[in-house]
């Protein structure tokens, strides 16, 4: 985890690590580029290759974070041969911080032939250019709204530009700091190295800083969180303890059965996607209990499945029998998984909170399982129950909870998993964790995640690992969101975010984790 500070804050820490020894400043300013080269240099796969001639723009100031800039810069053209830099300084390059000014010379000479440092009234009288990356390492932690004219200028014609395939900033957007400037840079993606920021996270931000990315880098890793109750970012790299080698001694058993609760004659796709994501997550055994008109349809598609035909009335709804199936299915399972693809009718709802009430499995609830009703259910749970998660999505949240968007932070996930006792995943952009004590930010994924199924899919793999981890439903719910978003990430850098099935997604869950 890692604490989200305040701009003061962030300043204070950064302060108490460099201790303002320009060697120190210089290592972790080359730590932070070269993070951010290189991190770009895999998000850009998302709109293809790279040209042979890209051409990145930087418009910077007199700070650190051009300084940043310039080393990223460096980091890409190791890889991009023939990469062309326009430079539009804010500042005459004799007053730049001497440490970025030093990475500055350095580029100059190596891109000698491909690099032009011009004013900000010069790339205003110019003509505009098409640029593969803009990169925007104007402003640091010490900007104060308003911008100046110029700038604000500046930075109303680039984000007017239609010809900049991908915009990037480092730290903060230009023009945001405990306030936001109007005209402030719209990125497409924030790069973070090491201090977390917290106006990146503000909800009224979120049309500026598009994508979150967070850098882990030397000297900021050890960070301590601060008290139970502040807010913090869960490591993008928090998955990768999953991977390790499993014990010779072990069985299925040892690695969870799941059962789940999903699937109508109209959604059966979603009780496919959240078995597949749920043994893909490694599960050792899964029964999945499905309706009996749907299941010969369905169980073949994934053999490595046990499979419960669930007998349905007329109407559809769960009846008395049904309940039984699965109560009887739960004898030896260690999670359940209800609600994708479940049509939530009335009878359908009481069958449910009966389930949820009478037995006491861990438990994740998705989907057809929102309800209100459902959710008095979970409060009839005894206490020492198993733990139940949920994994709404925002629309979903909003009529669960009552919360409306114009009002919606923090403290309301706060109320809503506490009142509850629950630990709630909210997908989104970021994807928030929190069980009523604290909210964790955990920034992965992204837009391709928009499409039907990606969330039945993360369903699954939660109720995977809450079978083999039931006492830590907080670092389960942490480590799927974490994961889910990781193979996301993975397949939009082979296939892009557009052409592209959500069970595309599945084999990325192996080369995510192992990367």
């Amino acid at each position: 985890m890692f604490p989200i500070h305040s701009l003061a804050d962030a300043r204070a820490y950064e302060d108490s690590i460099l201790k303002g020894q320009a060697r120190l400043t210089a290592a972790a300013m080359d730590n932070a580029g070269r993070a951010i080269g290189n991190e770009l240099l895999l998000d850009y796969k998302e709109l293809g290759d790279w040209p042979a001639d890209a051409h990145i723009l930087i418009f910077g100031g007199k700070g650190l974070n051009t300084g940043d800039a310039f080393v990223a810069c460096e980091a890409i053209s190791e890889s991009v041969a023939n990469l062309r830099i326009t430079l539009v300084l804010s500042a005459d390059e004799d007053s730049l911080n001497p440490i970025a000014l030093e990475v500055l010379q350095r580029l100059k000479r190596s891109q000698a032939e491909r690099m032009q440092v011009i004013s900000v009234e010069s790339f205003m009288s110019q003509e505009p250019a098409t640029y593969n990356v803009v990169l925007d390492g104007l402003y640091g932690l010490g900007f104060r709204p308003p911008l100046r004219e110029n700038i604000a200028d500046l930075l109303k014609r680039i984000n007017g530009m239609d010809s900049i395939r991908l915009r990037v900033s480092i730290d903060l957007p230009s023009g945001m700091g405990e306030e936001t400037d109007p005209d402030t840079f719209r990125a497409d993606l924030t790069y973070i190295p090491g201090v977390a920021k917290a106006p990146v996270f503000k909800k009224t931000n979120k049309e500026y800083v598009g994508r979150i990315r967070f850098l882990e880098i030397e000297p900021f890793l050890d960070q301590p969180t601060g008290e139970d109750s502040s807010p913090c970012l869960a490591s993008r790299h928090a998955h990768k303890s999953l991977n390790r080698y499993r014990d010779a001694q072990s069985d299925k058993r040892s690695y969870g059965h799941c059962l789940l609760i999903a699937g109508s004659t109209q959604m059966p796709g979603a009780a496919l996607m959240a078995t597949m994501g749920a043994l893909q997550a490694g599960a050792g055994l899964v029964t999945s209990c499905v309706p009996m008109s749907i299941m010969p349809y369905i169980a073949p598609r994934v053999p490595e499945a046990m499979w419960r035909p669930l007998p349905l009335t007329p109407d559809g709804s769960f009846d008395l029998e049904a309940v039984r199936i699965i109560s009887q299915s739960s004898a030896k399972a260690n999670a359940i998984l209800i609600g994708p693809g479940l049509i939530a009718d009335r009878a359908t709802i009481f069958a449910l909170s009966r389930i949820i009430r009478e037995i006491h499995l861990p438990m994740v609830l998705d989907a057809s399982a929102l309800t209100q009703d459902i959710l008095s259910a979970v409060l009839g749970r005894p206490l020492n129950a198993g733990p139940v998660i949920l994994t709404p999505h925002m629309g979903e949240f909003f009529r669960i909870s009552g919360a409306k968007a114009e009002t919606m932070d923090d403290r309301a996930l706060l109320d809503f998993s506490s009142k509850y006792r629950v630990t709630t995943v909210l997908k989104g952009n970021p994807n928030l964790v929190c069980d009523g004590k604290r909210v964790i930010t955990v920034p992965v994924g992204g837009p391709l995640l928009a499409r039907g199924g990606a969330g039945d899919i993360l369903s699954g793999m939660v109720t995977c690992l809450l079978a083999q981890y039931p006492d830590m439903p907080v670092d389960v719910a942490v480590k799927a969101v974490c994961w889910h978003g990781a193979a996301a990430d993975s397949l939009a850098r082979e296939s892009g975010a557009t052409a592209v099935k959500t069970t595309d997604l599945l084999p990325h869950l192996a080369s995510s984790l192992r990367a």
